[in-house]
């Protein structure tokens, strides 16, 4: 309401402001008609696919003002439509005088424009059960980054190591701008040894397409592409992951995460440079988000798989404790204080565990010798 407000006592001269948000599968129109300075109605028009923006921003004019008399002196665009000396032409002979097609950039026009803009994506979102933050969101992205659509599935990848140790990664998806937990998948760097997190994303990057190739024919999980893939990196780690992409014949947009020296996140990056994200407040918003659950998600699976080892090398300390024979204890006690305080008929009977092997495990831990059975 505050906002109609606004607008009802702007001075702005007879106009239309048209707006476009996109959806995966419904895409929404929105006109704001303007009569002595005053906003007199909105209009809202729901549709299917749409291809090209501009191509359907330009045939939406045709259609809206064939069914209309009136033909304001200015027609206000979010972005962009194709043809627009030919649309301003046709419309100006339709009205009888000029009129103007443009897309403002700045000031009170501009502000008209993304009020009329939110209202669409608001709109979209109530008719496929989303937020209008959510909606707007990723509408503002995919004009940020350049794509046809507002990337509904989107993958982010995080590699954590320590000093080049324990390297592992994370990915996290977010499908239509929340997080979609069920679908994050953890990675154990294999070909990769120290600190190089180039190579580490290479790594991950190849093995999540081959999932794919692998799993293309069920449409879930990793046989299931997403419709952008961000880095939490730079250009370098962009342009050390765009040949596995482009050899694997897929058409991922694909950018990085920049972050700032507090550790926020600062713009996007791709192979030639960065692009300002700041400005862009629900874009910004959803991306630092991202950003922030890949970062956490994977520092997670750091700190476990860290864990996890230490605990393995405090076992095979143990004379006759190798590496699989003591994730093999892990795995069956769960913890190592459960394994200090078993029996040793327990630590007989677990998996993989020889007589002489518990008994050594035994003594270990309480530092008496077991008498031998007769």
């Amino acid at each position: 309401m505050s906002d109609r407000q606004k607008v009802v006592a702007l001075k702005v001269p007879e106009q239309d402001i048209i707006a476009l948000a996109q959806g995966p599968e419904r895409n929404c129109f929105e006109v704001f008609r303007f009569m002595n300075g005053r906003l007199c109605d909105r209009e809202t028009y729901l549709m299917g696919e749409i291809g090209e923006p501009e191509a359907a921003r330009s045939e939406f004019i045709e259609r809206y003002y064939s069914m209309r008399d009136r033909v304001p002196p200015r027609v206000s665009l979010d972005a962009p439509a194709a043809d627009m000396d030919l649309l301003s032409e046709w419309l100006s002979q339709k009205a009888g005088r000029k009129v103007t097609v443009y897309v403002p950039q700045k000031g009170e026009q501009a502000q008209l424009v993304e009020m009329c803009r939110n209202n669409a994506a608001e709109q979209l979102a109530q008719s496929v059960g989303r937020t209008g933050r959510e909606a707007s969101a990723l509408d503002e992205l995919a004009r940020l980054l350049g794509m046809a659509h507002p990337p509904a599935y989107i993958e982010a990848y995080d590699i954590s190591n320590l000093a080049g140790g324990d390297n592992v990664a994370g990915m996290v998806v977010f499908e239509n701008g929340r997080p979609l937990k069920s679908a994050y998948r953890k990675f154990k760097i294999k070909t990769v040894v120290g600190q190089d997190d180039y190579g580490s994303m290479r790594e991950v990057i190849g093995r999540r397409l081959q999932e794919y190739f692998d799993q293309k024919d069920s449409g879930e999980g990793f046989g299931r592409l997403p419709d952008l893939i961000l880095l939490d990196g730079g250009k370098g780690h962009v342009s050390a992951v765009r040949p596995i992409l482009e050899a694997s014949g897929l058409d991922i947009a694909l950018f990085g995460m920049v972050k700032d020296d507090k550790h926020r996140t600062r713009a996007i990056a791709e192979d030639g440079g960065e692009i300002a994200i700041n400005s862009n407040r629900k874009a910004f918003t959803l991306v630092s988000s991202i950003q922030e659950e890949v970062h956490r998600f994977a520092i997670g699976y750091h700190r476990q798989t860290r864990k996890k080892n230490t605990l393995t090398s405090t076992l095979t300390e143990i004379e006759g404790i190798g590496e699989t024979r003591a994730r093999a204890l892990l795995r069956h006690f769960r913890t190592l204080t459960a394994i200090r305080e078993a029996d040793l008929a327990e630590l007989e009977a677990a998996p993989g565990m020889t007589k002489p092997a518990a008994r050594k495990v035994y003594v270990h831990f309480h530092g008496e010798e077991v008498p031998q059975k007769p």
